[in-house]
């Protein structure tokens, strides 16, 4: 980057960390005010992400997610447009055992495998006119992956934004035998432009009851190897975050976590947890078990009391209304939605395998909307399982056709 370039950018982040600031500031006192403050924040945020990302957009992206979000407004059914984020699994195979992911638990859901190299660079070029934003994370650890560096690569050579989470137990400071660069090294050349590293604790007794059995100070020495890989080879990317999914056993430390992440010079991510009830009348190979009622209101209450935080800013309301007596009852999400959720029409995921799911927290092969491998991407889009999905916002969906839809019993969010 140049000087000017790099003035800009940091002036334009000042900004917005100063209109958010204000933002915040008049919410809690000057409520009149607040709406106005917060689209002055919109807007800096706005204007610093097409700064930072301009060379990600072409004006028929643009038009693509103008059209997108028209039609998530009005919430059709068929979209002519096309998902501009999008979640292209690398692998579903972890190496660690995090306690509220379906994986972390030992869930069957689809066969382990990694998507070939071949198919994700044939899917790449069919999606690269429309889509701005690829995570190449989903059911498993991408950096297990031997071939992730040059996937990403290969999609940042085509215009797209590119971002990975991981737990960092597959990652290794030292190069592997008979190689002479890194694994940091390869991501920065790579063009990752975001990272998430999944941590949850700021020490190793709380990281331990979410991720049993691995250790926290390994964590954070590799991320320290891999931000002074990225400053020594004067590169700006990947951009680190640090993920802190909000519980009741760590909501204790979330100052000492932020306190970290700015030790590290890294972001801090407070993400509400989803508590995955959803699973608990099945068993390990997602067969139902088809508890009694009561049994099964009794195992879903023990969950959420066990897990759910107590801030409400990070504990969903359908979890509260549990723990109060409201039972919860997901036909009637069938054309009743609480939260608006935007996935069935700006974003998508293509499983390892080429099975398409509609948002990040479809985990049973039977929910799968299309195989694209199969039919092609543009086909599965406008499928009738999707148009269904889309239809469940606004109408009640027939038996035949909610039958494994997962949008149909969802309130917008994966419970």
């Amino acid at each position: 980057m140049t000087a000017i370039a790099i003035d800009l950018d940091a002036g334009l982040a000042r900004i917005v960390k100063r209109t958010g600031a204000w933002r915040e500031r008049l919410r809690k006192s000057w409520r009149l005010l607040a709406p106005i403050a917060a689209c002055v924040d919109i807007a800096a945020k706005g204007a610093y992400h097409l700064y930072r990302n301009h060379r990600y957009y072409t004006t028929l992206k643009l038009l693509n997610i103008a059209l997108v979000n028209t039609q998530f407004y009005f919430k059709t059914e068929r979209v002519l447009g096309r998902p501009y984020t999008m979640k292209i699994e690398s692998t579903n195979i972890c190496n660690t055992k995090c306690q509220l992911c379906p994986t972390g638990i030992g869930l069957e859901g689809r066969p382990k495998g990694k998507m070939q190299t071949e198919q994700y660079k044939k899917l790449v070029d069919e999606l690269k006119w429309h889509l701005v934003a690829l995570d190449l994370s989903m059911w498993g650890d991408p950096l297990i992956v031997p071939d992730i560096h040059n996937m990403i690569r290969y999609a940042h050579d085509r215009g797209i934004w590119t971002y990975i989470s991981s737990n960092l137990h597959a990652f290794k400071i030292k190069p592997k035998k008979g190689e002479t660069k890194d694994q940091a090294t390869r991501l920065v050349e790579s063009g990752l432009d975001l990272m998430t590293c999944s941590l949850h604790a700021a020490t190793q007794e709380t990281f331990a009851i979410y991720q049993p059995g691995k250790s926290l100070a390994d964590g954070i020495e590799k991320i320290r190897h891999i931000i002074r890989t990225r400053d020594a080879m004067g590169s700006r990317t990947p951009f680190v975050q640090l993920n802190f999914v909000v519980t009741k056993y760590n909501q204790h430390e979330r100052d000492a976590f932020q306190k970290l992440a700015d030790e590290l010079g890294c972001k801090a991510v407070f993400s509400t947890p989803s508590l995955n009830i959803r699973f608990k009348d099945r068993d390990e190979k997602l067969v139902p078990l088809g508890l009694d009622k009561d049994l099964l209101e009794q195992r879903v209450r023990s969950h959420i009391q066990k897990w759910l935080p107590e801030e409400d800013e990070f504990a969903l309301e359908p979890y509260r209304d549990i723990l109060d007596g409201k039972p919860l009852e997901p036909d009637h999400f069938n054309g009743n939605k609480t939260f608006n959720c935007d996935w069935p029409w700006r974003q998508s995921v293509i499983n390892w395998d080429g099975e398409v799911a509609v948002c990040c927290g479809s985990f049973a092969p039977e929910e799968d909307m299309g195989n694209v491998f199969e039919h092609g991407f543009a086909k599965v889009w406008n499928g009738p399982v999707y148009r269904a999905a889309r239809r469940s916002f606004t109408k009640r969906v027939n038996a035949t056709d909610a039958k494994d839809n997962p949008c149909t019993t969802c309130p917008g969010f994966m419970l």
